[in-house]
């Protein structure tokens, strides 16, 4: 049996502009390497929140597929090309076996997902959809959702092979609303590297620790003056997910706010920024960007813990062996959090406590267990669904990895020493 021609649908992998031609096997442009106002505003258009390529990535990553018979396409935009349904239909049929529907926190009321519930209401081929979640509680009716969001949400329920959701209340809710088919499947993003997220362990505590972060700094609110006085006493980096674009628009001179090459952002242009913002010190040692995901994972290494208020920045440090304590304030955050069982704290119930403090208290053997059990129980469940419709993973054995423990805190400092001689100047 050969590998399936899968289309991914929907959600970034990094900071490529696509190609918008018709000849086959034309890949997608790299970003440009200036840092411009013009070219930051471009690529933040094509990934907006830099958390989205975690989730965009991640299934194109584990599936047995026929790799070069595989591609991403935002389907609206056949839509906003002037193809009709029949073309859609035909052409989409002809090239593809299976659509992958990948999605976010899209179950919200300022949310409409018209545009796609057309481009995937013209489909005559097999779809599968995974990750949709709710950003807040709601009533349990889709009448609260917009007219879009409806009609794509009973057509996954209708159609879909697999109706998979990010966790049990939202699951719970797409059932009292009338939609039985949603499983809770958590976010796929959490399934790219099994053997490194089982091999997690707690931080060695040995040495004053690194602490990688990041939050939503770019308004005065409760959640985000807690973080920064979380840090206040630890030495820490504030990874950017979304924030670059609103400071690169306040700088003086945008074209030196970053190094493309490594991600580090100019501390004393974006600091002042948002020391502004927020009325008070920002304790964060350095800030960085990344738009590429690898890079992303290996400056992950050279830190000991992520502590924060961003979900999938804290699963792209557990990817790469990090152990994570993951903060919510809505619904969505903590819904994957109890869902894989990983330590976790709302904004409300951390108090006066410093960012290492409430670290060890949440990083322990006893909750790493916790969620080694859940985590185990949640991927067979995954790999079992999809092995129902005849698809199977590609991630290797989810057996401890030689990048975690005590030779991967070794080999991950080495990393981290190697790194920072390259990062330590502009």
């Amino acid at each position: 049996m050969r590998a399936p021609r899968i289309l991914f649908a929907r959600l970034p992998t990094d900071t490529r502009y696509p190609f918008a031609g018709t000849l086959p096997f034309a890949g997608g442009m790299p970003r440009p390497a200036r840092t411009s106002l013009r070219n930051i505003e471009r690529n933040a258009a094509l990934t907006e929140n830099t958390g989205n390529m975690v989730i965009g990535e991640s299934l194109s990553r584990i599936l047995e597929l026929d790799r070069s018979q595989c591609c991403y396409l935002n389907l609206p935009q056949l839509l906003a090309a002037d193809w009709n349904s029949e073309r859609i239909r035909d052409e989409i049929k002809k090239n593809f076996d299976l659509i992958v529907f990948l999605m976010a926190n899209a179950i919200r009321t300022d949310y409409d997902l018209s545009d796609l519930a057309d481009a995937a209401g013209a489909l005559d081929t097999d779809f599968m959809v995974f990750g949709i979640g709710m950003q807040d509680a709601l009533p349990p009716t889709l009448s609260a959702l917009p007219e879009g969001s409806q009609r794509l949400l009973r057509l996954f329920d209708r159609k879909a092979l697999v109706f998979g959701v990010r966790g049990l209340e939202t699951e719970s809710w797409l059932h009292s609303a009338g939609l039985r088919r949603a499983r809770a499947l958590g976010c796929p993003s959490l399934y790219v590297y099994p053997q490194n997220m089982l091999g997690v362990t707690p931080p060695s505590w040995s040495a004053t620790p690194t602490a990688i972060t990041s939050g939503h700094i770019l308004s005065r609110s409760p959640r985000s003056l807690k973080l920064v006085s979380l840090f206040r006493e630890n030495k820490s980096h504030y990874v950017m997910q979304d924030e670059l674009l609103a400071v690169a628009r306040t700088c003086a001179s945008p074209e030196n706010l970053y190094n493309d090459a490594t991600g580090q952002v100019r501390t004393e242009v974006c600091r002042p920024i948002f020391e502004r913002i927020l009325g008070t010190a920002v304790p964060f040692e350095h800030f960085w960007y990344f738009q590429n995901l690898d890079a992303w994972r290996v400056f992950c290494t050279r830190a000991d813990y992520y502590l924060g208020d961003r979900f999938h920045g804290g699963i792209v440090a557990m990817q790469a062996g990090v152990p994570g304590v993951f903060i919510w304030n809505d619904l969505r955050a903590r819904e994957l959090s109890d869902f894989f069982k990983l330590p976790n704290i709302s904004v409300d119930a951390i108090g006066a406590a410093k960012a290492d403090e409430l670290a060890a208290s949440l990083l322990t053997n006893t909750a790493f267990e916790e969620f080694r059990t859940a985590y185990r129980h949640r991927l067979d469940n995954f790999s079992r669904t999809l092995g129902e419709h005849g698809i199977k993973l590609d991630s290797g054995n989810p057996t401890r990895s030689p990048m975690t423990g005590k030779i991967g805190r070794f080999i991950r400092n080495v990393i981290s020493r190697d790194y920072s001689l390259i990062s330590r100047r502009f």
